[in-house]
């Protein structure tokens, strides 16, 4: 199973499979039908998974907590190390937005490309009002205290059903005798089956990356994204330094080899990267973290479910950048009171949309955008539009940063396994890196097959842009004044 895993979240089949959909998205819609099934049968079965082990795990590495020396002082440290992570980030896009002027420097073409896509998602009929305080009392709703525990584990919202876990976990840790110890194996081993069900379901992952790639080839909107170009590039490159800063911290709390760890959080990072459930990447992290690097398993399997549901300094940086460019693309100029202000904001929005994917999550940006008292009519249409190009790095970079919390938390404890695997440890002498015949031409073929894919991508992409210049030619468009140059009233 482990073979087969790594195989089906090896980098190179991963790319393959995104340029085969990449092809497949510029066919016509029903080609991609099968894979579309495909992913929908495995986030549904990844759903149904998921949920009873976010309960199991979380009550089992609750109850292993509490019985450490000094639980409070461990609880304390979970809630100061995870505060201090995601307003880092949400600090941190805020600089960033702010020194690369994400929404200051559109042309006139790119604001009124802006400007056309806003107005193409009002009703007939209806005008945005770009001024004064309408828009602001909308917010979107939060989560809430569950009144029905029953409800809260149908619903599937992840926040009410990790109360409810979390509420009677800590009743579950202060039984104690041989019938609480008998109960506590059973959930271990239901635990462990769980972990075993998810890896399955990962298999059919590259699938699921043909289908994503299909589904942004046929979404592609080369006018859309030149504009929105300035913060993409942005959020992906702070993505990249705080992903590469978070791997030195790794290997300066953890004192293994980077290599090492590497390996050991490789296909963990590799699943949520690519998988539209935040907790897919779940078993792989808690077998990276306990089983080869040696962290205690029941604090990993407490926090690893948990922190992938609360940590999110992807979502808070995300949220940070957002407000800067909407307050910039409006020419409202951010002072140092309201930039200290901003963090904080995306933090507790980030907060809020706890439980949330996709562009659901999007929706709680309201509050960023009304905290500087700009309307968000014209900005979530915008994000929205790109919200599939920054998902991704974003669930990266959170569950980096529950890494860093859990290896932050676990500090001071003994290790379970202290030695490292023959395969990851570092030799003295030289290494010899030798290809036998078969893995040669199996590399060979690896490469002339990404370069074919490529020749093809590139000449669909060439015809598909053809066909748009030749499109827009022919029609005649209306004078009309960029919705986006209209400041709004204070």
């Amino acid at each position: 199973m482990k073979l087969k895993a790594a195989y089906a979240t090896h980098p190179l089949l991963l790319l393959l499979c995104a340029a085969a959909g990449t092809v497949l998205g510029m066919a016509p819609p029903a080609w991609s039908l099968p894979a579309l099934g495909v992913v929908y049968v495995s986030t549904a079965l990844l759903n149904l998974i998921c949920m009873p082990l976010l309960v199991l795990a979380t009550v089992s590495g609750l109850r292993h907590l509490m019985g450490l020396p000094n639980p409070a002082y461990r609880l304390g440290m979970i809630a100061v190390a995870s505060a201090s992570l995601m307003l880092i980030c949400a600090v941190a896009g805020i600089v960033v937005a702010q020194g690369w002027q994400v929404g200051g420097q559109l042309s006139a073409n790119d604001q009124l490309t802006l400007g056309r896509l806003i107005m193409s998602q009002a009703p007939v009929g209806e005008t945005f009002s770009l001024g004064g305080s309408q828009g602001l009392g909308e917010t979107q709703r939060g989560w809430t205290i569950p009144s029905n525990v029953f409800f809260a584990l149908t619903s599937g919202d992840l926040v009410a059903v990790m109360f409810c876990t979390l509420f009677f976990g800590l009743a579950f840790t202060v039984q104690r005798g041989p019938m609480s110890d008998t109960t506590v194996n059973m959930l271990d081993a239901i635990s462990r089956a769980l972990e075993k069900s998810i890896s399955m379901v990962n298999l059919a992952m590259p699938l699921l990356v043909l289908a994503y790639a299909a589904q942004i080839a046929s979404q592609w909107n080369p006018t859309l994204v030149r504009a929105m170009s300035g913060y993409l590039l942005a959020f992906w490159c702070l993505c990249s330094i705080l992903a590469v800063l978070m791997l030195l911290l790794l290997v300066k709390l953890t004192q293994a080899p980077w290599v090492q760890i590497l390996q050991s959080l490789k296909e963990a990072s590799v699943i949520s990267l690519v998988s539209a459930s935040p907790l897919a990447a779940v078993p792989a992290s808690i077998e990276g973290l306990s089983s080869r690097l040696g962290f205690s398993r029941g604090i990993v399997d407490m926090l690893m479910p948990t922190s992938a549901v609360f940590l999110r300094t992807g979502a808070a940086m995300q949220f940070a950048m957002l407000g800067v460019f909407v307050a910039q693309l409006y020419g409202h100029p951010i002072t140092l009171l309201e930039m200290l202000g901003l963090a904080p904001v995306a933090v507790m929005a980030a907060l809020a949309s706890a439980g949330s994917t996709g562009l659901a999550s999007l929706g709680f940006a309201v509050s960023v955008v009304a905290y500087l008292r700009l309307p968000h009519e014209a900005a979530l249409p915008l994000f929205a539009a790109v919200h599939i190009f920054s998902e991704g790095p974003a669930r990266l970079l959170s569950l980096l940063s529950s890494y860093v919390m859990i290896v932050f938390v676990c500090g001071g404890l003994p290790k379970e396994r202290t030695t490292v695997s023959s395969d990851l440890q570092l030799f003295d002498g030289p290494v010899r890196f030798t290809l036998s015949r078969p893995t040669a031409i199996i590399m060979l073929s690896c490469f002339l097959m990404a370069g074919l894919l490529s020749l093809v991508l590139g000449v669909a992409l060439g015809l598909r842009q053809l066909e748009i210049d030749a499109s827009t030619a022919t029609k005649v468009s209306p004078a009309l004044t960029p919705a986006l140059m209209v400041a709004p009233g204070r």
